[in-house]
């Protein structure tokens, strides 16, 4: 695989860094994955699951952040390059654009699911928060905090991680057009910084349990990586790709080798701190090696996953309404019972992936699509692929 690719299109430059899109599906896949025995113990449902891919969801939310630091700290720096500063007013509608309309469709489906349409069926689910404090957090977008005080419910919970992106962004694009050249101590100040609150945050200093999520949820310093990582390789790529992580083929196979015994074996016992470090280290160095890296040797990219990396954010915010109709099937006709535990698996998690596709694809082309249009007509100045945050 080639580096990035550049083009002019109506006055617009346009970025595109190949395989990205597939890594951010198989993200989005690990959060599907692991959020579905879940449901299927809270249902009373068979959940017969082994191996660590069923617990790499919140990892993998992980990964979404350095990806996301890593494109719109480049996109920015790009935009600086280009026009000799950023646009900030243009950044935050283009935020607005891409991901506060599905946002707020899933907060009022979510609020409606749990507080009306739930309690009509007859089906008890404890409701802990009231419709206008929840409705203020969503708002002013604390949905971390709002997980953090409240059990939400399946459809609301992933929405925590956008609170923490939208928090982060809000002060970043003004950050980097007026401290663009100390963008990598800043980066490294904030790395080091969150990366302590974690730290205390996991050891229990800030005693409540509503307290301790809520801190362990701001790990902004995965988006500071990626930022970091943005930064080395439009400023120093040469120097970059010739480190032995992507010059050498066996270096790149042992590290992809950690990679995938983290998600699938977990043979390496790292303990929870070790588990972050490794998790910044080979994240930011995946995202490079599978974006610019003229000498990757993992096959990540496929016309297939190339698409559903453009759907993963519908993909990810839906992925729990197909889950939860998944369940109530299952539920409903129990044609399942008795058999094959091998066809069960199969049909359940078949359904529940096909689900979400179809959602996300819906979703993607009928709802998110016009708001893209506009973002892209009149707010960007360096756009990104198609799927990008």
């Amino acid at each position: 695989m080639g580096g990035p690719t550049a083009a002019t299109a109506g006055g617009t430059e346009t970025t595109h860094f190949p395989g990205l899109d597939s890594l951010r599906f198989y993200a989005a896949f690990c959060v599907l994955i692991g959020h579905i025995p879940l449901n299927q113990q809270s249902r009373g449902l068979p959940d017969p699951h082994s191996g660590a891919i069923f617990f790499r969801g919140a990892p993998a939310v992980s990964f979404f952040f350095t990806l996301s630091g890593f494109l719109i700290t480049w996109l920015l720096l790009r935009e600086i390059r280009k026009t000799g500063g950023v646009r900030v007013r243009s950044f935050y509608l283009r935020r607005i654009c891409r991901i506060w309309p599905l946002y707020f469709l899933i907060v009022f489906f979510g609020l409606a699911f749990y507080n009306v349409l739930l309690p009509r069926l007859g089906i008890a689910y404890p409701v802990e928060y009231g419709i206008p404090f929840a409705l203020l957090l969503y708002t002013f977008l604390l949905p971390n905090l709002m997980n953090s005080l409240y059990t939400v419910g399946g459809i609301l919970n992933p929405l925590w991680s956008i609170g923490v992106e939208e928090q982060f962004y809000l002060a970043w694009a003004p950050t980097v057009k007026r401290f663009h050249r100390a963008l990598p101590r800043i980066c490294w100040g904030i790395l080091a910084v969150s990366l302590t609150v974690f730290c205390l945050s996991s050891l229990g200093f800030f005693g409540r349990a509503a307290m301790q999520k809520f801190t362990g949820q701001l790990e902004v310093h995965f988006m500071a990586a990626g930022a970091l990582a943005a930064w080395a390789l439009f400023h120093h790529r040469e120097r970059l790709l010739a480190l032995p992580v992507f010059a050498h083929r066996a270096v790149q196979v042992l590290l992809a080798a950690l990679l995938l015994d983290y998600y699938f074996t977990t043979f390496i016992r790292w303990g929870w701190f070790g588990t972050e470090i490794v998790q910044l280290v080979l994240y930011t160095w995946l995202i490079v090696n599978v974006a610019a890296n003229p000498q990757n040797v993992l096959p990540v990219e496929n016309r297939v996953t190339d698409y559903l990396g453009t759907i993963s954010y519908g993909f990810y915010m839906v992925h729990m309404i197909a889950v939860y109709a998944t369940s109530y099937a299952f539920l409903r006709w129990r044609w399942w019972e008795g058999g094959s535990l091998a066809v069960y698996v199969l049909a359940y998690y078949g359904l529940a992936i096909g689900l979400t596709v179809a959602l996300a694809s819906a979703s993607y082309f009928l709802f998110e699509k016009p708001f893209l249009r506009l973002k892209d007509r009149r707010f960007t100045v360096v756009a990104s692929a198609p799927g990008a945050g």
